[in-house]
């Protein structure tokens, strides 16, 4: 009887914590998710897409919020290979997980980087810029962003 009930106990526990569990997914031609950390936090303004093709661009988030650390620098990044797209999103409750997916549409030359937020129903709304890395963003191309909130 105590082995049942402690095994019972466990599988709770094991239950309670995985379903709480905050999952982040990408997928496409995403080459990784981009952290700034603690130090450059969403901006939360204007412009709340951005398409950054350049150092100069690049370097211009640092004059766009408020940087949190002193002496910070942006991490590197090779613009020859890669573009970094961020899209600025605030969810209607706690966010379960995010998916990030960028595809790029050839026949309408652009790059779709969607957003997919599973959120729980409460008080408790996220911020986010949903930075990622893909690969160089073609002189032709543009950038359509989408959100997808459930």
């Amino acid at each position: 009887m105590k082995l049942n009930f402690f095994k019972i106990i466990i599988l709770s526990a094991i239950l309670f914590f995985s379903s709480c569990e905050q999952e982040d997914l990408f997928e496409g031609i995403i080459v990784q998710e981009f952290d700034f950390g603690r130090c450059l936090p969403p901006f939360g303004n204007e412009p709340d897409e951005y398409v950054i093709t350049n150092d100069s661009l690049y370097q211009n988030l640092l004059t766009l919020g408020t940087v949190v650390c002193d002496n910070y620098t942006l991490p590197e990044i090779d613009f020859t290979t890669y573009t970094l797209l961020g899209k600025y999103t605030i969810s209607d409750g706690e966010v379960k997980y995010y998916k990030r997916k960028v595809i790029k549409d050839e026949s309408n030359m652009k790059y779709i980087y969607t957003i997919y937020m599973k959120c729980q129903n409460n008080n408790k709304a996220e911020i986010s810029m949903n930075w990622v890395l893909v690969p160089q963003l073609p002189d032709d191309y543009n950038v359509e962003f989408v959100v997808i909130i459930s």
